[in-house]
């Protein structure tokens, strides 16, 4: 639908090697909102790619640029999107807006936790409780929305201190 092919199965090839050379940061990018790709296709490709272990893993969301394929094609594929920059998907047929807005928390939560390379040691072993790593990363941040703290900036102790939050939360008997 964008015009583009992606073979999985090579990506995670060429990502393995050139991370073997050791001295290459990745960053490997998916975009949310895409047609025909609901909530659990996209959780699919999170996992996916989560596993390959870039350096970063950077989650955007479907841009519908004048001009471009997308913008000729969005009424054929349902896509409402932001009328101003940065012309953002609001929801499709296949994604709704709730959706959407759990699909930011996740990118939130990736960018806090993983992205910034301040959990590498206890990141991986949190996760392992987890059925994937999508699924934790959505759960922390419906957690961050239950306690109030969507939207607000927090220093690198809170990020600590809401993770231990976290953590005990759901270990509750």
């Amino acid at each position: 639908a964008i015009h583009r092919t992606m073979d999985l199965t090579k990506l995670a090839e060429v990502v393995s090697r050139v991370k073997g050379f050791g001295n290459i940061h990745q960053h490997l990018d998916l975009i949310a909102g895409l047609p025909y790709e609901n909530l659990e296709s996209f959780q699919k490709s999170f996992d996916d790619v989560y596993g390959m272990q870039p350096d970063q893993l950077q989650l955007g969301f479907l841009k519908v640029l004048k001009g471009s394929p997308i913008y000729y094609d969005r009424e054929k594929f349902a896509i409402v999107y932001q009328d101003r920059a940065p012309y953002e998907v609001l929801f499709t047929d296949w994604v709704s807006y709730m959706d959407v807005l759990k699909l930011k928390r996740v990118e939130d939560m990736t960018e806090r936790y993983y992205n910034s390379m301040q959990f590498e040691a206890s990141l991986p072993y949190i996760i392992s409780f987890f059925d994937t790593p999508f699924d934790f990363f959505m759960q922390i941040g419906n957690f961050y929305k239950k306690m109030g703290y969507e939207g607000i900036h927090q220093s690198r102790l809170q990020n600590y201190e809401i993770l231990l939050e976290f953590v005990l939360d759901i270990c509750k008997p």
